[in-house]
Formats: structure tokens, C-alpha cells, sequence
């Protein structure tokens, strides 16, 4: 029997990605998919599939506009809610 060999991943040194899927984690809505979608059209692209969304969400596919686009709904959202905290407060 070989002796299987334990690959380690090299680091990587894309800490602007982990940062933005922690903001994603934080602050993005359930009915994120078609609000991606939308934002990605409103700027002229072509618009991805469902499941491409939800990849990228959930880190089984990398792109860069799909997840710039994430974290613009993301921080739609954000302000939202805060907007709905501040008028409730009274």
C-alpha cells in the first residue's frame, strides 16, 4: 500500500476576499439571487444564472463581479436596515 501524501493548500493571500465574504455572511439578505442579478444587468453585463449566485455565494465558484455584486447588495441591505432602525427608534 502507498503511503498517501497530505497536500497542504498554500495560504492565500486574498484576505480582501475573506473579508468580503464575511461582510457577505453578516449582512446579506435571504432573497439575495435575483437582487445580484439585477445589480449585475443594471451595469450593462450579461446576467449569470441562478446557480452561478449561489456558487459564488457559497464558495464553490470564484468571480470577481459576481462577488463585487454580492457585496453591493449586501451593503444595500445593511443600510436598510439601519435606516429602519433609526425611524423606528423614536
Amino acid at each position: 500500500m502507498s503511503k498517501l501524501i497530505k497536500i497542504n493548500k498554500p495560504k492565500e493571500d486574498n484576505s480582501h476576499t475573506e473579508i468580503a465574504y464575511t461582510y457577505i455572511d453578516q449582512h446579506l439578505p435571504v432573497t439575495y439571487v435575483d437582487l445580484t442579478i439585477a445589480c449585475i444587468t443594471k451595469k450593462g453585463q450579461a446576467a449569470p444564472s441562478k446557480s452561478l449566485v449561489r456558487n459564488v455565494r457559497n464558495r464553490t465558484i470564484f468571480r470577481n463581479d459576481i462577488l463585487l455584486a454580492l457585496v453591493e447588495v449586501a451593503k444595500e441591505n445593511k443600510e436598510a436596515i439601519e435606516k429602519i432602525k433609526l425611524l423606528t427608534s423614536n
